[in-house]
């Protein structure tokens, strides 16, 4: 989250969103939460309302609004479509869409940007083609401008083509309304891009005269209004986020909203698919997993309710042994070729870009930062600055006054994305006191691995995300992704890339597989083996390079594992002991539901399906 937000939330949400951004997810992640707690206390709450209203007499419920509406907006900010780029005797021009503009060339570098804000193309001259990536503007749904790889091929002599991809900016609102005791309407609303929607537990609708509405939550305080149109049946509904108004239609009655986990719960298993993707197929059965375990899985997600604030929210779900892809299955209207967001869980690709920098012979995690970074700290912390490497970044260990969890750590990411002063959060971050040794004093510092990824830029003379592209995205044959950009247009190492599931999952593969992805070799099995031990302990885990590390107790022992973790339910997790390596990716941010798919699921379905 960055300072954007401050421009379009509504002053009801602003507190509360603030208090539950990017980061919330590591302030519970590694806190060892009991499962059965998981999902809050609003059933609860719900059970004891009902019996206490059980005593009054039945009040008629006025069910104009019972139902379930939708809305929707998508935002046209930026060009998407093919690109022709050609050579004239007045020079190289690009043809995008609507516009002609003129391209920089100075040697290999091509540039070109769009009026309007539409967007600019950074790219090499790469043998016969054109590589590099689209600049899309800050998006609503990411607040941040968005890279994302394109490949002009040529065509003919002096004439190059290619496609743009963006990250598609779409808001979604769900409002489902039900009878409820003593002669009220209640109900939730769902957003999967921010789940804003978890703000809003609505204990009571008010129908006007007027026809204007208001929902109330269990004190019975106004929490959102609107406006209802009987002519057309229709709701309106500002939230002062995603664009402000909004216009809900009545849902169909036919389970094929995205409200639901999907239309059809009667779930039958299918191998998954055998793309170009890298990614070998099996069955179930063919690496060691019982299918009906794995089918008990999906039709849990299938079939549970929607109806409470605090329902679990899975987008995505993979599961993958020996290698090869076993289970793949998608919810609420996600699929193979959605983009989705991996909040926090990108660190791990931003110290897996660190490991392939070294593996290069590019960078070591002993390098100094201040040599890295040509960082002159402040005079009463030279001597400790000048003890921190790159191991101390990706182990979140620098020293820094940097933690997400305190509130008042003046380098956490909330205050460093929403302060305007200093839009270079590298600069932000070391002005920041040290207040500790270096690898003495572990804190969760999203910060820490935006350093990272600078020194990553400061050794190789390149371009985070284009780095990315050459390291991880194309050895991974990784589908289209957008890497999300800090104010000055760096890659942000903290986290947030969208990408495929499928993408997702390969990054577990590599390290399950000693750093290689189909015999290519990504970082060391050295680095592997470090960055997944636990150098420190942040909260209740372990913390390696990037990855927490943990046990699982089953069989009447205990299982190591590994995972990378993002706000909302962004799960890689590993288990290397079974060769399991498992995604699940939702979009229930900043509750505690989320991590249900690592605390219960994982346990109770996936670890008990395996056989041998």
């Amino acid at each position: 989250m960055n300072s954007l937000i401050a421009a379009t939330m509504h002053a009801r949400v602003l507190p509360l969103l603030l208090a539950g951004t990017l980061t919330t997810l590591a302030a519970t992640l590694a806190t060892g939460a009991s499962p059965t707690t998981a999902g809050g206390n609003a059933e609860t709450q719900t059970s004891v309302e009902q019996t206490a209203r059980s005593t009054q007499p039945a009040a008629e419920v006025d069910s104009t609004l019972v139902g379930l509406w939708e809305a929707s907006r998508t935002f046209d900010s930026a060009f998407e479509g093919e690109v022709v780029v050609r050579e004239t005797s007045h020079g190289l021009f690009a043809t995008v869409g609507q516009y002609t503009v003129a391209v920089s060339r100075d040697g290999n570098s091509t540039k070109f940007t769009l009026p309007d804000g539409k967007g600019r193309f950074d790219g090499l001259l790469d043998g016969d083609a054109i590589v590099g990536h689209w600049i899309q503007p800050a998006t609503v749904q990411s607040f941040a401008e968005m890279a994302s790889p394109v490949v002009l091929k040529p065509v003919t002599s002096g004439t190059w083509k290619g496609r743009v991809q963006i990250l598609a900016d779409e808001i979604h609102f769900y409002l489902s309304l039900r009878p409820c005791a003593g002669g009220r309407v209640c109900g939730n609303l769902q957003n999967p891009e921010a789940n804003v929607g978890r703000f809003y537990d609505i204990h009571d609708v008010r129908l006007l005269d007027t026809n204007e509405v208001e929902f109330a939550d269990a004190d019975g305080q106004v929490i959102i209004d609107g406006r209802y149109d009987p002519e057309w049946d229709r709701l309106t509904i500002y939230f002062g986020f995603g664009g402000g108004h909004y216009d809900f239609s009545r849902a169909p009655g036919d389970r094929t909203s995205r409200f639901y986990p999907r239309p059809d719960t009667s779930y039958s298993y299918l191998e998954p698919a055998l793309l170009d993707d890298g990614w070998s197929t099996a069955t179930a059965e063919e690496v060691g997993l019982r299918r009906r375990l794995l089918g008990d899985l999906v039709t849990m997600i299938d079939t549970t309710s929607m109806e409470s604030v605090d329902a679990p929210q899975i987008h995505a779900l993979l599961v993958a042994r020996g290698g090869k892809l076993v289970l793949e299955e998608y919810f609420h209207g996600y699929g193979r070729t959605s983009r989705h967001t991996t909040r926090s869980a990108g660190k791990s690709f931003t110290t897996t870009i660190v490991g392939a920098a070294e593996a290069k012979g590019l960078l070591s995690v002993s390098d100094k930062v201040a040599t890295l970074l040509d960082w002159h700290p402040r005079d009463s912390d030279v001597d400790k600055a000048s003890r921190m490497t790159v191991e101390h970044l990706v182990t979140m260990s620098s020293g820094l006054d940097c933690d997400d969890w305190d509130q008042n750590s003046p380098g956490g990411e909330d205050r460093m994305q929403n302060q305007n002063e200093q839009p270079d959060w590298v600069a932000f971050t070391l002005s920041q006191k040290m207040i500790a040794e270096p690898g003495t004093k572990s804190a969760y510092c999203s910060a820490s691995q935006h350093l990272a990824g600078a020194a990553v830029i400061a050794a190789t003379d390149t371009w985070l995300p284009e780095f990315f592209r050459t390291a991880i995205a194309e050895p991974l044959q990784m589908d289209v992704y957008h890497y999300n950009l800090s104010p000055v247009g760096r890659g942000y190492g903290g986290g947030g890339i969208y990408i495929t599931a499928r993408d997702f999952l390969k990054l577990g593969q590599v390290f399950l597989d000693g750093g290689t992805w189909n015999g290519k070799r990504i970082v060391s099995e050295e680095w592997v083996h470090r960055a997944t031990r636990p150098y420190s302990q942040i909260g209740r885990e372990g913390y390696g390079y990037g990855w927490w590390v943990f046990q699982y107790e089953f069989g009447g022992k205990k299982l190591d594992a590994y995972y990378a973790g993002g706000n909302g339910g962004q799960y890689i997790i590993v288990v290397p002991e079974l060769d399991l390596n498992i995604v699940f990716m939702g979009g229930n941010f900043s509750q505690r539901v989320q991590h249900r798919s690592k605390y219960e699921y994982v346990p109770q379905y996936i670890l008990p399906a395996v056989t041998d």
